[in-house]
């Protein structure tokens, strides 16, 4: 009873909320920020091939380098915490997918 009650409320927040949820804030955002993702691909583009030196000589990081950092270290993390979670709740053989 509480277990198909719970899938339940599973089935409509992950499927209908969230659908609902992520189209209805992207196309606020589209609007939000005057179309940005289509009005502008050539400053994407220049941004992408700009250079990671500073006016004063230095190097630092370009845009595209900060994007990858970023999901990197958001990717790394993730992945990291999970598979500990996993040894942790099921045992080694979590990891691995058996049992």
């Amino acid at each position: 009873m509480v277990e198909s009650l719970i899938n339940w409320g599973n089935t409509i927040l992950w499927s209908y909320v969230l659908i609902a949820l992520l189209i209805g804030l992207g196309i606020y955002f589209t609007f939000r920020t005057k179309f940005v993702q289509v009005a502008n691909p050539r400053e994407m583009f220049r941004l992408l091939k700009e250079s990671p030196t500073n006016s004063d000589g230095k190097k630092g990081v370009s845009s595209f380098g900060a994007f990858c950092i970023s999901a990197a270290s958001r990717i790394g993390t993730g992945n990291l915490a999970g598979v500990a979670i996993a040894i942790t709740l099921g045992g080694p053989g979590a990891v691995f997918g058996c049992g």
